[in-house]
């Protein structure tokens, strides 16, 4: 009797290739950075990405400051299995370290992307998760046990946060990281965090059923709803933009989903005369080219967060980790005051 197997799927990209493609995005990126160089960041970053990069260093030369070139190490490569029903666009994902920063306990994750073949692999988009256990249970903020940090755009201060470690990846065969089978459902966890976290302070809700309590959901709220004002009309509305990114499956059977957003912040001040001003040097300052006061001001930013999504689809999902706190400003407009 003749026993048939079915070979395992191609991986989209070989482990060997795929570390090719880090070690260039790695050098031209923090040379680009060094630079500023436009064109050459247009080199090995693309979409979402490529844009917060542009904004990035169109905000470094009009403040006449220089950029930080940051380089990586310790890669490990989330290679999904190429889809016989769509060969491409191809994607594949990379957890990394910052160079000099390697016992950090968060990693930073890239997504790479190929339009079709013979075109060049991109970096597409950029987030970050908790890849480490913290050694004890509740460290204190200034211990060497802290949590990893972000910026707080509003007031400039660093916080201590405290988010779910990153679940373990399901393997497959060949070394791949398999996609999940519900990707499409999976990603409507996107739009319900845009809608979490669209709303007029003091109103955004700390309490969702979509997903659990925490850095990114009930914690965000809260420190935003602190923003009311009584001088200031603000609102914040989020969508989800760029490409589908590749949802991979988690080893208890969840799924590991990276969503890019677009945020607008609208803020105005209130009644006939009321005027917004913003920090000196701040993004959004530079962008409006600095010193005056408006009416009422439009930004966009770029935001990107990467969302568990459990097994069970009625369980809540978590947001493991985004730069919520912190999204790379893109355009600012303005009414000036009289």
């Amino acid at each position: 009797m003749t026993v048939r197997t079915t070979p395992a799927p191609a991986p989209v990209v070989s482990t060997t290739e795929a570390a090719k493609v880090f070690e260039e995005y790695d050098r031209v990126n923090a040379a680009a950075d060094a630079s500023l160089d436009g064109s050459a960041i247009a080199r090995v970053r693309t979409g979402v990405l490529l844009k917060e990069s542009l904004a990035a260093y169109d905000i470094h030369r009009k403040a006449k400051a220089t950029d930080t070139a940051t380089r990586f190490a310790r890669p490990r490569f989330l290679i999904p299995a190429v889809d016989p029903a769509r060969p491409y666009p191809r994607s594949f994902a990379v957890l990394s370290k910052r160079k000099g920063n390697e016992g950090d306990r968060s990693s930073l994750l890239f997504y790479f992307t190929r339009a079709k073949a013979g075109e060049p692999w991109k970096a597409t988009a950029e987030t970050w998760a908790l890849t480490e256990s913290f050694a004890s249970p509740s460290p204190s903020p200034s211990s060497s046990d802290a949590a990893p940090t972000a910026s707080a755009s509003q007031d400039d201060k660093t916080l201590q946060l405290r988010p779910k470690r990153l679940p373990a990846l399901e393997r497959g065969p060949s070394g791949t990281t398999p996609s999940s089978p519900t990707a499409t459902a999976d990603r409507a966890v996107c739009d319900g965090f845009a809608d979490l976290l669209s709303f007029s302070p003091p109103y955004g809700s700390t309490e969702d059923a979509r997903f659990t309590r925490g850095a990114f959901t009930s914690d965000l709220v809260r420190r935003l709803n602190g923003r009311a004002d009584k001088a200031l009309e603000r609102r914040w509305s989020y969508r989800t933009t760029g490409e589908d990114l590749p949802v991979f499956r988690l080893a208890h059977g969840g799924s590991l989903v990276a969503c890019t957003y677009v945020r607008e912040h609208d803020v105005a001040g209130t009644g006939a005369t009321g005027t917004v001003r913003f920090g000196k040097g701040s993004d959004t300052d530079v962008l409006l080219g600095g010193g005056r006061e408006w009416r009422s001001v439009k930004e966009t930013g770029s935001m990107t967060a990467l969302i568990e999504v459990p097994a069970p689809k009625s369980a809540p999902a978590t947001v493991l980790g985004c730069d919520c706190y912190a999204p790379q400003a893109l355009t600012a407009t303005g009414v000036p005051a009289p």
